[in-house]
């Protein structure tokens, strides 16, 4: 058996997709989310993304839950209040994908000595 490497093409997206399960809807609206500054509200994340809002607004359940995004409120004049987002920094992340990547190596050792 024999595996080269060399001829994979690993992106950015797809380190981040694979370190954190997301699903392909998911990746776009977190990196659309990454290129705003600030708190972003789901009706301009939906507008950017070009997706309806209810799926900007479960994949932002699961980005929060996945800890990629932060979540705030604000409170409407009329009353009520409005979900803000933003992304993680991109330290954190990077943090994040080089902590699983090293998860990931040390269950492949173990894996080659237990065979």
């Amino acid at each position: 058996m024999k595996l080269n490497l060399s001829c994979i093409d690993i992106s950015i997206g797809d380190l981040i997709q694979c370190s954190f399960g997301l699903s392909r809807q998911e990746l776009n609206i977190f990196l659309n989310l990454l290129n705003e500054t600030g708190w972003v509200s789901i009706s301009s994340i939906a507008k950017a993304a070009k997706r309806d809002r209810s799926v900007v607004q479960r994949a932002l359940l699961s980005l929060n839950s996945k800890e990629l995004v932060e979540r705030d409120h604000k409170n409407l004049a009329r009353g009520g209040y409005e979900y803000l987002y933003r992304a993680k920094d991109k330290k954190t992340v990077k943090k994040a994908i080089l902590e699983k990547s090293r998860s990931f190596s040390l269950m492949i050792q173990n894996q080659i000595d237990q065979w």
